[in-house]
């Protein structure tokens, strides 16, 4: 008999596992073998004592359904979903929910310090809300949880996000395509009762942590700000009724604006990113291309097979989508011996990523965060000349002067797409080296207290995991 070994695989690998009966109908009820799942690496010690979530927090808010109903920023709250509010910085100025025909609209006002958890789709998502959230409307699909600040926020925020809080709430999901979790389940969660010494390191550590990102997103507004300062550049304003969004792109251009490249496609002609162009030509000082003495290398890298591994036998995987997120939840690892090329796809510190595929022109700095780890061939990196500062380069291209003139050479029948050739074509507006270095300076400053608060609060953790397992 000749041995299969893809077959051996399955014949081997363990495909069901007993539960106790008396776990089984206790509580709901449950009979899907997903809600008995353990992926947690925390053996929590038998001398722990478990409560309710209800017990340790003030309320648990969950917003009813609704139509929602967009306006202009003048009449309106900006409005998030349940993913942007994963993100360091969400899109609240995007889109608008109407303040006068939105019914009982505070019920989905977001408030600073409130513990943020998504409830439908992509289940367990944790997020403590920070200064910038603070009175923006969030989807019904985001729970609220209202928590005493002085004494359990840290401590509810560092279970739920654990590996064994975070698995105890993926298991109360429901729903045979679209996952769910409702309000009552999770006033309802197992959580454990430990010590008060150990809670208030927990909670000075969060607020601290939370305090921290206050201040960096304040500093990267800031270096945004000064760019457009130094050069004189004017806010702008969407004036146009063009919307990127749209399937569907119709202007009426003038044969004058076509390009050398003789493009057809309406966005390329979008009114802002012509604004951006000609409001840095008229009112900078100084201005160049990308590849014109700011950028050493412009690229991306080739496909490539992708083998994934445990933590032990790899080295953390950067996909696109990870690079705006506060921190990147369920990290991949791509085997170290079995990737062809893997230090070609290794990150650098000082390096500026941009994502090329699928949603575009989103921007990363590689500072105190993603070095050595792995990037997708779907992010372009920008390498700086060592006389240019990166710190102010990413202050602009992550503003909306940088983000309309890359997202204008989008392409692409079913997925969009750019490339570095493309990116090259962006313009830069010049100021004196000595502001260039100021804005760069609040930049890296900014991303060592993300980075500090990332520390905090894994400080947080091992505090948690101690008190669990009586270490």
């Amino acid at each position: 008999m000749i041995s299969n070994s893809v077959f051996d695989f399955f014949i081997n690998e363990q495909i069901g596992f007993m539960v106790n009966s008396t776990k089984a109908f206790s509580g709901d009820i449950r009979l899907d073998s997903s809600h008995f799942v353990d992926d947690s690496n925390i053996i929590v010690s038998s001398e722990i004592n478990f409560k309710h979530l209800n017990d340790f927090v003030k309320e648990i808010i969950e917003p009813k359904l609704f139509t929602r109903i967009f306006c202009e920023k003048q009449f309106g709250i900006p409005y998030i979903s349940s993913s942007e509010m994963s993100e360091i910085e969400p899109s609240i100025n995007s889109r608008f929910i109407s303040k006068e025909l939105t019914n009982n609209i505070s019920q989905y006002i977001i408030k600073r310090g409130q513990i943020l958890v998504s409830a439908a789709g992509t289940v367990g998502s944790v997020v403590l809300a920070t200064k910038d959230l603070d009175g923006v409307a969030g989807t019904s699909d985001i729970l609220r949880i209202n928590v005493d600040s002085k004494i359990n926020l840290g401590f509810i925020f560092t279970y739920l996000t654990s590996s064994y809080g975070a698995n105890e709430l993926a298991n109360l999901a429901y729903g045979a395509i679209i996952k769910r979790v409702r309000g009552f389940q999770l006033e309802a969660l197992k959580t454990p009762v430990i010590d008060n010494n150990a809670k208030n390191e927990m909670n000075h550590l969060i607020l601290e942590a939370l305090n921290l990102r206050d201040k960096a997103n304040l500093l990267i507004k800031t270096a945004r700000s000064l760019v457009l300062q130094y050069n004189n550049l004017p806010l702008l304003y969407q004036t146009d009724t063009f919307n990127l969004e749209k399937e569907v792109e119709i202007r009426l251009v003038n044969t004058s604006e076509f390009t050398n490249d003789y493009r057809l496609d309406a966005h390329f002609y979008n009114s802002m990113a012509d604004l951006v162009v000609k409001n840095i030509k008229a009112f900078a000082s100084n201005y160049r291309k990308i590849n014109e003495d700011i950028a050493d290398k412009i690229f991306y890298l080739n496909r490539f097979t992708r083998t994934f591994v445990e933590k032990d036998f790899g080295i953390p995987y950067l996909a696109g989508k990870d690079i705006i997120k506060i921190r990147p939840t369920d990290v991949s690892y791509l085997s170290k011996s079995e990737t062809y090329g893997l230090d070609d796809y290794k990150l650098e510190k000082g390096w500026i990523l941009m994502t090329c595929s699928g949603t575009l022109g989103r921007t990363c700095y590689i500072w105190n965060n993603y070095e050595k780890w792995v990037g997708t061939h779907d992010l372009i990196r920008i390498v700086c000349k060592n006389h240019f500062d990166s710190g102010y380069l990413i202050a602009f291209l992550s503003s909306d002067y940088g983000y309309y003139q890359a997202t204008r050479y989008k392409h692409g029948a079913v997925i969009d797409h750019l490339t570095p050739e493309q990116i090259e074509e962006i313009i830069i507006p010049i100021t004196d080296d000595s502001k260039m270095e100021e804005i760069g300076n609040l930049v890296r400053q900014a991303y060592d207290l993300r980075a500090e608060a990332i520390l905090l609060e894994d400080k947080a953790q091992k505090i948690l995991t101690e008190a669990l397992t009586n270490a």
